[in-house]
This record gives C-alpha cells, structure tokens and sequence, in this order.
C-alpha cells in the first residue's frame, strides 16, 4: 500500500478535529474555571501559558478537584505500594514453581522501572485532564538513552490529540499536533525538512526569535517493518507543496504508544466526559453568586453616596478624611440602602460548594477528615462508610483498568521483555506458560472487591454458626479453595501462598508423623498392659503357692495331732 499524501493526512486530521470540536468548546470552559494552563487549542503555539485565570474568584472547585486528583494518585497508583500484580491465566500454571517465581521477578522488575523513570510525576499530572476534561493521553515510548530505564512517559493535554474509534471502541487512528524549533527539526529529521525550516535555521535571528514549526502525527493500523502500527510524521504549516508524498519519519510500533482513557461516554461518543464536565454549571454559578458577594460586601462597608455638585473630585471617604461644607444642610448621603442578608447569601453559597464537592467525589476522599468527634468506634464506622462510598467509583476503576491500565502495563513488559531486562525463559516453560493477567491491587482497586470479601465472610460466619449444631455442614466448605479466592481478592502477593504441592507434602508428612506417633504410643500402652499382666500372672502363682504351702503345714500338722 502506497504512503499518504500530506494532502490526504491533513483531511483525515481536519475529520477528527471536527468530530473533536464539540467537546473543545466545554475543555474551553473547563480551562478557564477549574484548569487553568491546561489545553491547547488551535494549531499555532501558544505565545504562554496562563497559569490564573480572571474567571475563578472562589476557588472551592479546584480544591476539589485537587482532592480527587489525590485520592485517585494515591488510590490507584501510589509510588510507595505495589499497585498492579501479574499472574498465569491457568490455575496449573500459578501452581508450578519455575513461573509462578519468573512471573513475580517480571513484576517486581516493573514496579522498579516505574520507580527509576518519570513515570509517577506524569501519572500524577495526567489525573487532572482525566478528572477535569473526562479524557486523558499518555505517551509511552521505548527510551533509548538509558539502558536502565526501558520506557519514557508524556503527558498529552487536551486540544493537542484527537483521534477516532474501531467498531469495538478501541482507538485505531491517532493524531498529534506538536511544535518543535527549527534546530529541533533539523536535528531531528536532518535533511528531510523543508527549505522554509533550512532557511529558519540559517537565519542570524535568536533561536528564541524563530517560529515554532507545527509537527503531524499520525498513527494507524497499518503492519510496517513487521510491526502492526505505523507512525507518519509531517511538516503541517511549512511545507508549501501540499501535494507532496514525503514524509519527515516513517516507523513502526509493536504496541499503540499512545494511551488514552475516558472517564465515561454517553452511547457512542469518542471523548469521555468527567466530573469537571458535570460539575461545570455549578462551578460557574458559584464564580457569579461569589462575584454579586463581593460586590455585596463592597457596597455594604463603601455604599454609594450623593454629594453636592461643588464636592466633586474633593470628597473623602478615607477614615479620618475632612470635609468642609459651604452649607450644613448639604451633606453626603447614601445614594440608596444597602439590604443585604449576609447570612442568606453565605449559606446558598456553600451549599453550591458542596454539590461540587460532592460532583468531585469529595465526601469519599475526606470523610475521616471531617469529623471532629471522631473516636476509634467511630473510626471503624467511617472506615465501613468509606468502602461503601469508594463502590461509587467502581465503574471507571474497570473502565481505568481495561482501557489504560491493561495496555500500559503490557506495553512496559513487552518493551523490558524485547530489551532483555527479564531473566531468560527456557523455551519449553515459555511456551507452556500461556498469557498472563493483569490485576489491580491498589487500595482503590480493592475497595471495589470488598463487596466479594463481605460474600466470604458472611458464608464462613454461617458455616461456623452452624457447625456447633452439626459438624458434617463443614463437609460443604472446600477451605483451599476459600483461602486463596480471598488471597486473590485482597491481592496478597503471590509468593506468600504456598504451591498445592507443597501443602499436601506438608500435610502427608504431617500425617505421617501423627501416624508414627498415635503407633509409639499404642507400642508402650501394649508393653504396659503386657507387663501389667505379667505381674498379675506372678501374683497370682506367688498366691498360689503360699496358699498350698500352707495347706501342707496343715495336713503335717493335722497327721502330728492324730487327727488324720
């Protein structure tokens, strides 16, 4: 198949920024009353970043914001806990020791490659376009500077990406407007740029003075090189022959680089829509109902006043100012009365503050933090109310989990598996491993299996209740299986379960020395009752000898006497 033309790529581009211009009109919005700084929007460079805004006066709802961006950092992707686990797909697999140990090395190896890279720094940023705008980008791309670190991470804002969907929801075309300086180009792609960019370079001007030069990116699945993806990159506001064939790159990829997740859609949209989307009517009635009372309280401590006519421009209102009248009877007077129900006005406000906090999932995040009478009873109680409330989050933690997480962690590990920066597999155990699953076991991740923990505990609690009446219920209870269905669910590590062959090599040989022993101790209860009776035996013969011993003397005796 031939390469696209840029007149072809720029037509695609333009499709998607159409189907995009919907939802960059509300990222607009967003931008200016809760992100300010973040988006792009247009295909020139912005000359700079604003990192204020005029619009936000009351800034309750970035607060907000800001605690769901931790609690969901925290929650999901904390640097100081393991929060990703792989296992083997088939339970045989899990249970054969060579794996199961070269599996949990692979993991191990993957959380310390997060650790070295940027990667938290740019999960943690990428949070506030997935909370705010309802869609969130990362790039992951194979670092080739550093042997040590396999992957390099980057945050994409939004504006700055669009791309469209397959038939099964999954991103099969992608598009990136970047922005690079000539020197950047031109040490980039070398020769291949276009003689406007040349020119920039050669020009005697600061680089600080040189345009920024807009960058295509396209990828789609197209096989190159043996891989699956192919990436096109072109000049987009430089080149002057639209027509032209040549590309500025050319490459492939094995796995989508770019990671995109959605907080949720309605029906078939591409782009998600998060609680910044949801939260957006009130945030804006909060800025106006704060702005009428600001100017309120203004009126209310300076109100407007009415002077005479030769006053103007010599009245003071400082404290301490003098005026001097020509007539006493000219005074300054208030223009009208300032009514204002300060205490009305304080409470509508806060209770639109709270429907933003709670639009930004607040009263999750920090229900311990807003009990004043909290106490170690209470603790527990606010502890059960929390999982409860986190339930609410369930539906984007699968949704988090199967569009983002799943194909971030595959990349990572096929990317360290083609660096060689896992220990070798014998090419039998390989190829009797099978896949691996990936499953979240962050504290956000386990809340939302708590409800499955609650199932277990509630059957065995039945099963002890009812094994005091009768002891064979216990028959029904396959307590192996029960262990280690609550290991998973709580995602205890893989390593500290023992393989089944052990345990029923530990019990065998338990087995056998209670067998061993209950036999010794039959061995000396015999040897006793044997030497019991032996005694008894001697005993009784000693017994009876006396007894005809005396019988003897009685008939020597009698035979002495004549009487017999």
């Amino acid at each position: 198949m031939s390469d696209y033309t840029f007149a072809q790529v720029s037509s695609f581009y333009e499709a998607a920024k159409q189907e995009r211009a919907d939802w960059e009109t509300e990222w607009k919005d967003i931008s200016e009353f809760l992100l300010p700084g973040r988006g792009r929007y247009g295909d020139t460079k912005p000359d700079k970043r604003k990192l204020y805004s005029s619009s936000i006066i009351n800034s309750i709802a970035t607060d907000a914001l800001n605690v769901l961006i931790s609690g969901m950092h925290g929650g999901l992707t904390s640097p100081a806990l393991p929060w990703f686990r792989l296992s083997w797909r088939r339970p045989e697999i899990e249970q054969f020791e060579p794996l199961k140990a070269w599996l949990q090395q692979c993991n191990d190896r993957m959380h310390q490659a997060l650790q070295f890279s940027n990667f938290y720094s740019v999960i943690a940023a990428f949070y506030e376009e997935y909370c705010g705008f309802g869609t969130g980008c990362i790039y992951v791309g194979e670092d080739t500077y550093d042997d040590a670190v396999p992957a390099r991470w980057e945050l994409l804002t939004a504006g700055e990406y669009a791309f469209s969907l397959d038939a099964t929801g999954k991103v099969n075309s992608f598009f990136r407007m970047a922005f690079m300086s000539p020197q950047q180009l031109v040490d980039t792609f070398g020769d291949k740029v276009s003689a406007t960019v040349k020119k920039y370079v050669d020009d005697d001007l600061a680089d600080k003075n040189k345009p920024f030069v807009a960058v295509l990116e396209m990828l789609e699945y197209k096989p190159y090189m043996g891989k699956p993806i192919t990436r096109y990159v072109y000049e987009y506001n430089t080149r002057k022959d639209k027509e032209s064939r040549e590309y500025l790159q050319k490459s492939g990829f094995y796995e989508f680089p770019y990671l995109v997740a959605r907080w949720s859609t309605i029906g078939s949209d591409i782009y998600g829509i998060g609680p910044g989307s949801r939260a957006l009517p009130d945030v804006r009635r909060l800025q106006e109902m704060e702005a009428a009372f600001l100017m309120a309280v203004h009126k209310t401590v300076e109100p407007p006043v009415m002077a005479p006519v030769y006053m103007k421009g010599k009245l003071r209102t400082l404290p301490g100012a003098e005026n001097y009248y020509r007539n006493p009877n000219e005074l300054v007077k208030e223009l009208y009365q300032v009514r204002f129900d300060l205490q009305g006005v304080t409470h509508a406000i806060e209770r639109v503050e709270q429907r933003i906090q709670a639009n930004f999932y607040n009263d999750i995040f920090l229900t311990a933090a807003r009990d004043p009478n909290a106490t170690p009873y209470k603790a527990a109680e606010v502890a059960a109310r929390e999982q409860e409330k986190m339930l609410r989050l369930g539906p984007v933690i699968e949704r988090l989990q199967h569009e983002f997480f799943q194909p971030l962690i595959e990349r990572l590990f096929n990317i360290m598996l083609r660096k060689e920066m896992f220990e070798l597999l014998d090419p039998k155990l390989a190829e009797m491993a099978g896949e691996y699953k990936i499953a979240l076991i962050s504290p956000l991740a386990a809340a939302q299996r708590g409800v499955a923990l609650q199932g277990i505990n509630s059957f065995l609690a039945f099963i002890g209740g009812a094994a005091q009446f009768d002891q064979e219920v216990l028959d029904n209870v396959d307590v192996d299986e029960a262990t280690r269905v609550y290991a998973d669910i709580t995602g205890v590590n893989i390593g500290v379960l023992r393989p089944m062959e052990e345990v029923q090599a530990r019990r065998q040989a338990r087995q056998q020395a209670m067998a061993e022993a209950q036999a010794k101790q039959e061995a000396m209860a015999m040897a006793q009752v044997a030497g019991q009776t032996g005694q008894a035996a001697a005993a009784a013969a000693k017994t009876q000898a006396e007894a005809g011993q005396i019988l003897s003397e009685t008939q020597q005796t009698a035979l002495q006497a004549g009487v017999l």
